[in-house]
C-alpha cells in the first residue's frame, strides 16, 4: 500500500483567496453586465420601432472593479427612463397626425416638419390644441399638442437584466476564478 501525505498551508491559501476573489468577482460581474447589455439590446427591436441605431447603442454596461464590486447596465438617453418606468409625462408633447404620422411610423420626422418649424409656414396655425394646415377650403390636422402624455412601461430592462444575472453569473464567476 502506498501512503501519500499532503500538507496545506492554510494561511497562504486564505491569503491567495482573499487576493484573488475580488478580482474574480469584478471580472464575473463585468462579463455578466455585458451579457445583460447584449440581451437588452437584442430585445429592443421587439419592443420599439427603431428608426436609428443610436437608441440601441445607448444601452451600455459600466464595468466593475475589484474595490467597488458593482457593475451597472443602463441607457445613456434620459428619455428611456420613461420607457422603463412609465408614468405621466408632463411638458410639451406633440403627437403626429395624418401624413406626418405616416412618416413617423417608419422613420424619424425631419426637423422641417416639427410643430415649431411648421408654424412659421403660411397656412399653418394652432386651434384647440392641434397644429392644422389650411389647403384651399380644407384643413388638415398635422400635430396634436398635449401638456401631459401617459407613457406605458414597455422596455423591460429590469426583468431582462435580472434574468441574465440569474442564468449567467455563476458560470461567469466559475470562469473568472479559473
Amino acid at each position: 500500500m502506498i501512503r501519500l501525505t499532503a500538507t496545506l498551508d492554510a494561511k497562504a491559501l486564505s491569503a491567495q483567496v482573499v487576493r484573488r476573489l475580488p478580482q474574480a468577482l469584478a471580472r464575473a460581474l463585468t462579463k455578466t453586465a455585458l451579457d445583460a447589455r447584449d440581451a437588452v439590446r437584442q430585445e429592443l427591436p421587439q419592443r420599439f420601432t427603431l428608426r436609428r441605431p443610436w437608441v440601441v447603442q445607448g444601452i451600455q454596461a459600466r464595468p466593475a472593479d475589484a474595490k467597488g464590486l458593482k457593475a451597472a447596465v443602463g441607457s445613456r438617453d434620459a428619455f428611456m427612463v420613461w420607457q422603463e418606468v412609465g408614468g405621466l409625462r408632463v411638458g410639451k408633447n406633440a403627437i403626429p397626425l395624418g401624413p406626418i404620422a405616416n412618416i413617423a411610423r417608419s422613420q424619424v420626422v425631419p426637423k422641417r416638419l416639427w410643430p415649431g418649424r411648421m408654424l412659421k409656414e403660411r397656412g399653418v396655425f394652432i386651434r384647440k390644441g392641434m397644429v392644422l394646415k389650411r389647403q384651399g377650403r380644407d384643413v388638415q390636422p398635422l400635430w396634436m399638442l398635449k401638456r401631459a402624455q401617459p407613457v406605458k412601461a414597455r422596455m423591460g430592462m429590469r426583468e431582462t437584466v435580472s434574468r441574465v444575472v440569474e442564468r449567467r453569473f455563476a458560470e461567469q464567476l466559475r470562469r473568472a476564478w479559473k
